[in-house]
Order: C-alpha cells, then sequence, then structure tokens
C-alpha cells in the first residue's frame, strides 16, 4: 500500500525550501519586530501598574487601622474604609507615602474619578457606606480600575508613536 497522498502533500509543504523568510512568517502566525515590542510595551505598563496596587494594598493592610467613628461626633467621614480597616478618617491619606505614591502615578485616574463623583452623585458626602466599604474606598475602587485603563491608553499612544517613528527613521 502507498502513503496517502494528501500526507505527502503536508510533508512535502513542511520540508519545502522554496519559501522566503516573508512567506513562512505569515504562516507561522508570527508579527514583525515592531508590533511584539509595543505589545510587550504596554504589557510591561500594564504589570507594573499591578506590582505599583498590590504594593498599594499590602502597604494599605500593614497602615490600616480599625474603623471607629469619632467619639466626639465630629464629621470626619469614613475615609479609605474597607471590611472594618482605615486610612485617611482623622488624618490626612497623603501622610502614607503608598498613597502618595499611587496618587501622583495615577493622578489623571484620580482626576477622572473626583470629577465622575462629582458629576454623577453629587450628594455622595464620604459619610456613608456599602457593602462595608465607604465611599472613599468605592471611589479608589474606580481608580484601580481606571488606572489600568490609563496605562493601557498610555502604552497604545505610545505604540502609535513608536511606529510612526520607526516608519519615519526607516525612510530616510
Amino acid at each position: 500500500m502507498s502513503p496517502r497522498p494528501d500526507r505527502e502533500k503536508r510533508t512535502a509543504s513542511l520540508s519545502s525550501p522554496c519559501r522566503d523568510d516573508e512567506e513562512a512568517e505569515k504562516t507561522r502566525g508570527e508579527q514583525p519586530v515592531s508590533k511584539q515590542f509595543t505589545g510587550k510595551f504596554v504589557k510591561t505598563l500594564l504589570i507594573a501598574n499591578l506590582c505599583l496596587w498590590v504594593y498599594f494594598w499590602i502597604a494599605f493592610a500593614q497602615a490600616s487601622y480599625p474603623f471607629r467613628r469619632d467619639p466626639w461626633g465630629h464629621p470626619a467621614g469614613a475615609g479609605y474604609t474597607f471590611a472594618g480597616h482605615s486610612i485617611g478618617i482623622m488624618e490626612s491619606s497623603f501622610k502614607h507615602p503608598f498613597f502618595n505614591l499611587v496618587f501622583w502615578v495615577d493622578l489623571p485616574s484620580f482626576a477622572v474619578a473626583r470629577v465622575g463623583q462629582n458629576l454623577l452623585f453629587p450628594h455622595v458626602t464620604g459619610e456613608r457606606f456599602f457593602a462595608g466599604i465607604s465611599e472613599g474606598g468605592w471611589r479608589l475602587l474606580a481608580i484601580v480600575v481606571l488606572s489600568f485603563v490609563q496605562w493601557y491608553l498610555v502604552g497604545w499612544v505610545g505604540q502609535k508613536a513608536w511606529r510612526r517613528w520607526l516608519t519615519k527613521h526607516r525612510a530616510v
């Protein structure tokens, strides 16, 4: 019995030395170098942002204290409270270096979250809780999500600029 003809065609096409590099690149599904770099750039930014937030939450857990309302009745608000642990009730949140770092790195996300809260929920005072999380805590969770969008957009714009720069300098 002779081997099946379709198997012969497949093995012949795999070992065919007549393909040029460009055709081989298309069949393997590889991307050009510039797309690989920029994809890595966006991923690197997102991974760095993830690491920043992991650091933030670890530092928050270490610096937080049990939530207690002010005994004098002063409406200090709830600061940033998660499951009964808070920062920023009686002191400024910016006293903590991890909060300062996240604020400055993700400043656009903080601004969008604050403006969005003021436009969509102008009645929010910062003293109420929902599911054990203060209103400031919910805003902080929104900032986490917005920061990933922020860094994805930064990477996307960087990718576009990189491609333009490469095509401009390759043509010259």
